[in-house]
């Protein structure tokens, strides 16, 4: 649960920010280059020196997607690289709306409850803010009345399936799409 009108301003902060690096509504968000741009250093889980029986005992490569790290005087995301680009792309999108809403850090990482620690609240909010990064509101809605699928939505905005179909529906747009679609045939 978040704070109420936490889902406006999310879509005001995503428009501040995709505007930042010259994005129209309907554009790719590219998560990488946010973090390259404010300076952030991303680790590869794949060039850590851990071995390949701790990986495998410990599920990292399927349970671990990323984590936004204090490193004492900054932050850096570990990324798990052996996931699919696109799922990597939604991890990264939702470390980097942690860093842009300043959320306190956890004090550990575990693969076994996936989500560090951190306060539910801001889990939700950090997803709220990636998806209005990664698929606009408004590019939504336009999607949604140009009768778009979710696979055409996830392969356009380089996203899962999963996170577009997530999207489609939970930004209010295929809801939308429908109201118009019964007002245009009175």
């Amino acid at each position: 649960m978040v704070e109420r009108g936490f889902k406006a301003r999310a879509s005001r902060l995503a428009v501040e920010i995709r505007s930042e690096f010259g994005l129209k509504v309907t554009d790719v968000f590219d998560p990488y280059e946010y973090f390259s741009a404010y300076g952030v250093p991303i680790l590869e889980l794949s060039s850590l020196e851990v071995s390949d029986m701790q990986i495998a005992h410990q599920g990292i490569r399927d349970k671990f997607s990323g984590a936004l790290i204090s490193t004492g005087s900054g932050v850096m995301v570990l990324d798990n690289d052996w996931h699919p680009r696109n799922r990597r792309r939604s991890t990264t999108t939702h470390e980097a709306a942690h860093h842009i809403l300043e959320h306190a850090f956890a004090t550990a990482i575990s693969v076994e409850e996936r989500k560090c620690g951190l306060a539910r609240e801001q889990e939700d909010e950090a997803d709220i803010l990636a998806g209005e990064l990664l698929i606009p509101f408004e590019a939504a809605k336009r999607h949604a009345t140009a009768g778009w699928s979710d696979w055409q939505v996830a392969d356009l905005y380089e996203v899962s399936i999963e996170f577009a179909r997530w999207r489609m529906g939970a930004s209010g747009a295929r809801k939308y799409a429908a109201s118009v679609k019964k007002y245009r045939s009175r």
